[in-house]
C-alpha cells in the first residue's frame, strides 16, 4: 500500500532536517529503533488524512522497524525520485 505514496518536497524537507539535526544519515537512522519511529512518523504525517486515519502511526511505526531493511530502501528511492520531479530552476 505504501508504495502507492510519494514522498512529498514537505516530508522531504522535514527528512532531511530531522537527519542533519541528528547528525545522522537514513540508514544509520533505520537501524535505531527510536529513530525508526521517529522516521515512520515525519512520514506518516505526510501521508493523505484518509490513509492516516486507516493506517495508524502505531501501525506504521511498527512496520518500518520489523522491515527495516526494505523500508530504507524504499524511503531512500522515494527521496530521489522527489529530486527528480523538481522543476528546474530558469536562470
Amino acid at each position: 500500500m505504501i508504495k502507492q505514496f510519494e514522498i512529498s518536497g514537505g516530508v522531504k524537507k522535514a527528512l532531511e532536517d530531522y537527519l542533519s539535526a541528528n547528525q545522522t544519515d537514513l540508514k544509520t537512522a533505520m537501524a535505531d529503533e527510536t529513530r525508526n519511529g521517529e522516521v515512520a512518523e515525519i512520514i506518516h504525517a505526510g501521508l493523505p488524512m484518509m490513509v492516516r486515519k486507516i493506517y495508524s502511526l502505531e501501525k506504521m511505526k511498527t512496520f518500518f522497524w520489523t522491515k527495516k531493511e526494505l523500508m530504507v530502501e524504499f524511503v531512500a528511492m522515494r527521496l530521489a525520485a522527489a529530486d527528480k520531479k523538481k522543476p528546474a530552476k530558469k536562470r
